[in-house]
């Protein structure tokens, strides 16, 4: 019997701030994208997302890549069905989606299409392939494979509880497990509040009811897909162009393109439905959660009617639905909602009162299954996943690592407590181990016995381990570990301690001092060998700076500068000084907050803090990248690094400050002074970063690809003197000869070089396609993306074959500027962004061509000057000469 409504229903109502749903973008860079079944080390742009999808070989050892059949290829809904993984062996193959973040809230989507890939032409209806696909230890779907072109899609949200997420394929005996890709998304805490870590919830069906196509990213910025309506008799699908407001703390954040369009009856009389079959056969019958999503687009006339849930009335506190007038508002179940046959329908029914048929704008059931109680301890988790991408562990290890039994880890015991299981037993020996003993090994509290023997592992041994209280025996034989053991460790009697004694007893204090001698020697030959190193560095850095000077052609390399000493080492105590306890926040990137900074001069200072939440595997190489970059590099259009902080945990970058920030935010920011901003303003700014940007191609003794050159940082002084900024994903040519750098795609959607996407060839070109999108931003205003419309390339080339100027330049320029000067700015931004990068010009070519852009636009402000002193007679000529549109 279904609950009272109260109980399980709500309707958000509270009159907090509105906000205007405009459009909704998001950057993809956390996103993963796996194609799988793709080649090893391939990566690619999906066209309809321009989501960059690479191959599934990091995240899973298992499985056989395949392409479907060629007489099938077409028939692919995205274009991730060309090719699977298949999986004829093992049982339950996991894929192991990382990093995760402990948690946080995950979107996981699977998609399959079968295609025929193993040309057996087998018949799917007779013969189905089936198999399970699980979140870790939980039930997610059960997959029924009936067609071979069809794409069957799973979509679950998820709380991380480690920080890894495990997706497995379970062979029940019924065909071959496969899949075509799999993806996983970050979202926002708050959104949609009944998935808990206990409580994942798992997509029954989402449909955008007035939708013409299927709408997901960059429309939805989590990446939901909103399928098609079912097609239904008397169904009628209804639009709007206006602005639509939501809550501030709306928890579905339902897509613009979705709320702009519904579905409605003919009538008052006829009823809206929505019907579906829950699957039969599983284990545990779903409970449902429904959510229906309302804004209405008719004002003046009354829209009003009753829900029903398999004819039981679902009204929120025996209210009827009015959907509010141009405002998203939501209905959801809190309590899973269960059907005795299976059977479940919602239906809309107009009140007597209504003047309009009712209207639903999208629709969303979640179901929740059976859980299991049991899984290994979290913290265990972690640390096995830790241990297994460090080491590149060569093992069958996936999924949970102790349960189900069967499935348990090779080389791992577990022992039940209570609800979870924890690892009691870790043999590793001759597992080909490299490095360091991982600390990680300490957070498994509950070992016993611990076997490292037989590897190439190096260093001391880790003083954490002796935090483990249970261990009996720890065998570190046949490595190259060396210094002292822990005291604690070697006087353990309850502990049986294997190693090698070969040079010395590392257990033995007398041992030790057999050593003496040669660690003294050696104390005293190293220091010896880095004062000629180091010297030999500076003499070669000098060397360098005077080659990169002759290399300027005779640019003006100091000249904006502030004059500090180079590269100083600021302590974490002067930092908290300078920036008067990091009072003054004045921004936020990928590597942390920024904080106004002053010395006792009065010179102002830009300090880039590493956020604690930063992942080492994300900060440091960024911290590193810069400083690297910065200390070697100087320019007038280059932001100066004044120094850096490697105190303790804490690390900072000490920038010059440039106090009117960015050029995003001059176009579309919290700058966006138009009457500042004039197209003088932006024809210098783009000259001026276009020549930073060469000497980084060209000044410097091997050229440097900056890899992320986009609006946000280009920076902006006093005088809005532009300067490129942001190093943290540049990378440096190994000699001169060298026509690329083999990368993984990295950069900002919208800007990044679609070849290098493709080929993972990164050249100077990639920053030339990137500067050329940023000059089409400077001349439209506009962002590189506009949900629904496309690239700001193409968007701009269809603009060109109008001939039409006006339809190009941002509105905001008021007609004031020289038509020659926008065309050339244009002209070259669109060699710039050529497909080909063959095609591309030099950076060196772009600052010529923007010199002439802004000394037309410098020429039409001196006649404008000349003809206010004279009259209007000159400027009658000059507008009559003026070339007309192309």
């Amino acid at each position: 019997m279904p609950c009272s409504p109260p109980s399980y229903l709500f309707i958000i109502v509270t009159g907090v701030l509105l906000v205007l749903v405009h459009s909704q973008t998001s950057l993809d860079e956390d996103f993963i994208s796996i194609d799988c079944g793709l080649p090893s080390g391939f990566s690619y742009v999906d066209e309809k997302t321009n989501i960059t999808y690479i191959s599934d070989d990091q995240y899973i050892d298992t499985g056989e890549n395949h392409n479907i059949s060629s007489q099938l290829q077409g028939a692919e809904q995205f274009r991730s069905g060309l090719n699977l993984r298949s999986f004829p062996t093992g049982g339950r193959n996991c894929y192991t989606l990382y990093p995760a973040i402990k948690g946080q809230k995950y979107l996981i989507r699977g998609m399959f299409m079968h295609g025929n890939y193993d040309n057996k032409g087998q018949d799917l209806v007779s013969s189905p392939v089936t198999f399970d696909i699980r979140i870790g230890l939980n039930f997610w779907n059960r997959l029924n494979i009936i067609n071979a072109t069809m794409t069957y899609t799973s979509e679950a949200i998820v709380v991380a509880i480690v920080n890894s997420v495990s997706v497995c394929l379970v062979d029940n005996g019924e065909g071959t497990p496969f899949i075509s890709s799999l993806e996983m998304r970050p979202m926002k805490s708050s959104n949609y509040p009944a998935a808990t870590p206990n409580h994942p919830l798992l997509l029954q069906d989402r449909r955008s009811m007035g939708a013409s196509r299927i709408i997901r990213y960059p429309d939805d910025p989590y990446d939901r897909v909103w399928w098609l309506p079912q097609i239904t008799s008397g169904l009628i699908k209804i639009s709007t162009r206006s602005l639509i407001s939501r809550y501030t703390d709306d928890v579905y954040e339902v897509p613009v393109a979705v709320l702009k369009t519904a579905a409605t009856t003919s009538s008052t009389s006829t009823a809206l439905n929505f019907l579906w079959a829950a699957p039969t056969g599983w284990d545990a019958t779903p409970g449902y959660l429904i959510g229906l999503h309302f804004t209405d687009f008719q004002q003046g006339q009354l829209r009003e009617f009753d829900i029903y849930y398999n004819n039981d009335l679902w009204n929120y506190d025996n209210k009827k639905t009015k959907p509010p007038y141009l405002l998203a508002n939501y209905i959801n179940g809190t309590t899973p909602y269960t059907s005795d046959n299976y059977l479940y329908n919602i239906s809309l029914v107009a009140t007597n009162a209504s003047v309009l048929p009712p209207m639903l704008n999208a629709i969303e059931i979640y179901y929740q299954v059976q859980q299991d109680e049991k899984m290994t301890y979290s913290e265990d988790v972690e640390a096995m996943m830790t241990v297994k991408i460090d080491y590149q562990v060569k093992k069958n290890w996936m999924g949970d690592p102790c349960l189900p039994e069967k499935y348990t880890w090779s080389g791992l015991k577990c022992r039940s407590q209570g609800v979870t299981s924890r690892i009691i037993s870790l043999d590793l020996s001759s597992s080909d181990l490299q490095g360091a003993i991982s600390e990680q090994f300490s957070m498994l509290r509950s070992l016993e016995y611990l076997n490292l023997s037989n590897n190439d592992l190096t260093g001391s041994l880790p003083e954490s381990l002796t935090n483990l209280p249970n261990i009996h025996v720890l065998d570190l034989s046949g490595n190259q570990l060396n210094g002292t053991f822990p005291e604690a460790l070697c006087k353990n009697r309850a502990l049986t301690l294997r190693y090698d004694t070969a040079n010395g007893d590392p257990c033995s204090p007398r041992s030790s001092k057999k050593k003496h001698k040669a660690v003294l020697a050696v104390a005293v030959v190293v220091p010896v060998v880095i004062v000629v190193i180091l010297i030999s560095a500076m003499l070669m850095l000098l060397f360098w700076k005077k080659q990169a000077i002759v290399k300027s052609r005779g640019q003006e390399q100091y000249g904006d500068h502030i004059h500090i000493p180079e590269n100083r080492e600021f302590t974490y105590e002067e930092l908290v000084k300078i920036t008067n306890n990091f009072s003054v926040f004045i921004g936020e990137g990928g590597f942390g907050p920024v904080f106004h900074g002053q010395l006792k001069d009065g010179t102002q200072l830009a300090v880039k803090m590493r956020s604690p939440t930063s992942m080492s595997g994300k900060g440091m190489p960024e911290f590193l990248a810069e400083v690297e970059s910065l200390t070697t590099v100087h320019h007038r259009y280059l932001v100066l690094l004044v120094g850096y902080c490697t105190d303790q945990d804490h690390l900072g970058l000490v920038y010059e400050y440039m106090p009117n920030g960015s050029l995003y935010d001059h176009l579309r920011g919290k700058n966006a002074i138009i009457q500042r901003l004039s197209w003088q303003h932006r024809a210098k700014i783009a000259h001026e970063a276009a020549q930073g940007l060469d000497y980084l191609h060209t000044g410097c003794v091997l050229p440097i690809v900056h890899r992320d050159v986009k609006s946000h940082n280009i920076l902006l002084g006093c005088d809005l003197t532009a300067k490129i900024s942001d190093f943290g994903l540049s990378k440096s040519y190994l000699n001169v000869a060298q026509s690329h750098i083999t990368a993984t795609a990295a950069g900002t959607l919208g800007y990044i070089d679609p070849e290098y996407c493709l080929s993972g060839r990164l050249t100077i070109s990639s920053d030339v396609f990137s500067f050329g999108v940023v000059l089409l931003e400077i001349v439209t205003g506009e962002p590189p993306i506009i949900p629904t419309n496309g690239h700001i390339v193409q968007r701009i080339k269809e603009k060109v074959n109008m001939g039409n100027i006006e339809a190009i330049a941002d509105p905001r320029l008021h007609g004031e500027f020289d038509i020659s000067s926008i065309w050339k700015v244009v002209d070259i931004a669109l060699l710039c962004t050529k497909e080909a990068s063959s095609e591309r010009p030099t950076m060196s070519m772009v600052v010529a061509q923007l010199k002439d852009a802004l000394a037309l636009e410098e020429a039409r402000l001196s006649y404008s000057t000349s003809d206010i002193s004279q009259g209007g007679a000159n400027a009658e000529l000059s507008i009559n000469s003026m070339p007309t549109a192309r």
